[in-house]
C-alpha cells in the first residue's frame, strides 16, 4: 500500500510525528512518501493523486483551526475519493475545531476521511517566552500515534465507504465566522519576527521558507498583513538572528488566566485517536 503523509510543520512538532507515524507504516509492509507542504513554494508542486491508494495529513492548530494556508490548499485538491486519515497537534487549550472544520474541507475536495488524532507538543509561542508543554511530546504521545497509524492501515485496508462521523462542536459557526472576518494582523505589536542584529549571513533560508511569503531577509522584518504567526523563520533561523518582541513572554499568564487554565491542567492534557 503506497501511502502519502502530507503535513505542515513551522516548529517541527508535527514533523517529528510524521516520522513516529513513518517508521510504523514501513514497520507494517506500507510504502511511504512524506510531503511537507509547510513552505509557500511546496504548496505549488503537484502531488500525483493517482499514484497513491491513501493519505494522512498532519497540521498544527493555530487558534481553533489548521493555518489559513492550509485551509486556502486544500481546496486545490481532488482526492478521488481516497481514504485519508488527520492529525492534528497543539500546545494551547483545545484541538476540537480543527478536526470538524479540516474534515469538511477533505471532503469537499474528495477525500474520504477515516479517522482523526490530536497530539500534543510544545506551544508556538515558547520560542517567544511560553511555556506551555515544554516537553512534550513525551512517550505516551508517541504511543498514540502509533497506534494512529495501525488504525489508519487497518481502515485503509478494508473495502467500505464507511467515514468519519464529528459532531458539529458548540459555537463552530460563530467562530468560524470570526476567524473569517479576522481583523488585519497589522494591528499585532509584539509576535511578528524581526532581525535583532546585524550578524545575518543573508542565507535567505527565512524568506524562501516562509509559509505565507511574509519575510523580507533584506530588511529583516515581516509583513504583518501576511504573517500568520507560526514562527517558522526563527525555527529555521542558523544565525539564530530573528526574535519576536520581549513584551511576549508577558502574556503567557495572561493567555493561561483568559481560558482558565493552569500549567498543572495543560500537563494534564493526553494525546488521543477520534474515530
Amino acid at each position: 500500500m503506497k501511502i502519502a503523509i502530507i503535513y505542515f510543520s513551522a516548529t517541527k512538532v508535527t514533523e517529528i510525528y510524521s516520522n513516529i507515524i513513518e517508521k510504523e507504516l514501513l514497520k507494517n509492509h506500507c510504502s511511504v512518501s512524506k510531503i511537507n507542504i509547510t513552505s509557500y513554494s511546496s504548496r505549488k508542486k503537484y502531488i500525483d493523486i493517482d499514484y497513491f491508494d491513501a493519505f494522512i495529513f498532519g497540521f498544527p492548530v493555530f487558534a481553533d483551526f489548521a493555518p489559513s494556508v492550509i485551509n486556502n490548499w486544500i481546496p486545490c485538491l481532488n482526492g478521488q475519493n481516497k481514504k485519508c486519515s488527520m492529525f492534528f497537534t497543539y500546545g494551547g487549550r483545545t484541538a476540537s475545531l480543527s478536526h470538524y472544520h479540516t474534515k469538511k474541507l477533505l471532503e469537499k475536495a474528495n477525500f474520504n476521511v477515516q479517522l482523526s488524532a490530536e497530539f500534543l507538543g510544545r506551544h508556538t509561542f515558547n520560542v517567544g517566552g511560553w511555556k506551555v508543554l515544554p516537553d512534550r511530546p513525551n512517550k505516551a504521545d508517541f504511543k498514540v500515534a502509533e497506534e494512529f497509524a495501525l488504525i489508519s492501515i487497518n481502515k485503509f485496508r478494508v473495502k467500505n465507504n464507511e467515514k468519519l462521523i464529528l459532531q458539529r462542536p458548540y459555537g463552530y459557526d460563530l467562530l468560524l465566522e470570526v476567524y473569517l472576518s479576522k481583523k488585519s494582523s497589522k494591528e499585532r505589536k509584539w509576535t511578528n519576527p524581526i532581525r535583532v542584529t546585524d550578524e545575518c549571513s543573508m542565507c535567505l533560508i527565512c524568506e524562501n521558507e516562509c509559509p505565507s511569503q511574509a519575510i523580507e531577509a533584506l530588511i529583516g522584518k515581516s509583513d504583518p498583513g501576511k504573517c500568520i504567526e507560526c514562527m517558522h523563520c526563527i525555527y529555521i533561523c542558523p544565525d539564530q538572528v530573528l526574535k519576536i518582541d520581549e513584551r511576549m513572554k508577558n502574556t503567557y499568564f495572561d493567555y493561561l488566566n483568559h481560558w482558565e487554565l493552569t500549567e498543572e491542567m495543560m500537563n494534564k492534557k493526553q494525546s488521543k485517536i477520534i474515530i
